[in-house]
């Protein structure tokens, strides 16, 4: 893993997709720094702070967690400043922070049904002991928007119905003209037997096209996609019956 530089302000660190670690963005402000999710684990996370230094980059002021999963949050119990979600990220957190992480608690999860096989097999590659997950709620909320001025550049948080999840949230920086979506864009793999909802992505078209981006960073695969090309791969998955249901 390393940094990159993405834009003027933009930062991310490498995914693994062996463990399921995505990229996880760091954008940097003449008076603040933010950086958007903390990756999959607390090892992940530290890693992230040591590339900073090295790149003679501060720690990050405050957090933005794009949605709920485990890729995305589980490294926010190593974090020391404020950690920001959406109130419905925060509200399954809740739930997921109950959770028991032993084989047999994680096995039942999968016969029920609240986890995916996917997760589990990842999270036993990250994790030598899954005993040892720590899932910590954030610190601040929102209910649908929310702006950060970190000097210079300026953050715009909303939640969004999405493909992916219920409880997406999006960050627009006009300063570079880009959109963090995260894993927004992506089939629903808990709740629409890893497949598009028609509604759901149709709408989330509608809400891409009515942003002035340019770039749009993204959870795994590769971290920057253009909205031309983002938005024809969407058209694409829309009439593709294969991909989508509803």
């Amino acid at each position: 893993m390393h940094m990159r530089k993405l834009t003027e302000h933009i930062y991310c660190m490498d995914a693994n997709a062996e463990t399921d670690q995505p990229f996880v963005f760091y954008v940097h402000g003449e008076k603040r720094s933010l950086l958007v999710d903390t990756g999959n684990s607390p090892e992940n996370y530290r890693k992230l702070l040591g590339e900073l230094q090295e790149c003679g980059l501060p720690e990050p002021d405050l957090i933005a967690l794009t949605h709920w999963h485990w890729d995305h949050t589980f490294g926010v119990c190593a974090a020391e400043c404020p950690v920001i979600a959406s109130e419905a990220t925060d509200s399954i957190l809740k739930n997921v922070s109950a959770w028991k992480w032993d084989d047999d608690s994680m096995r039942q999860r999968l016969a029920t049904g609240e986890d995916i096989l996917f997760t589990y097999d990842c999270m036993k590659k990250q994790y030598p002991d899954t005993r040892a997950i720590v899932v910590k709620r954030p610190n601040i909320t929102f209910s649908e928007r929310m702006m950060i001025d970190l000097g210079g550049v300026v953050c715009y948080l909303e939640h969004r119905d999405s493909p992916h999840t219920r409880d997406a949230v999006m960050i627009y920086i006009p300063a570079d003209e880009v959109l963090i979506g995260g894993d927004a864009h992506y089939e629903d793999y808990y709740d629409n037997d890893s497949k598009y909802n028609r509604k759901r992505l149709r709408s989330f078209m509608d809400y891409l096209n009515a942003i002035p981006f340019v770039h749009y960073l993204k959870g795994h695969d590769e971290p920057e996609i253009s909205k031309t090309a983002m938005l024809e791969l969407l058209e694409s998955a829309s009439e593709d019956p294969e991909r989508t249901v509803g």
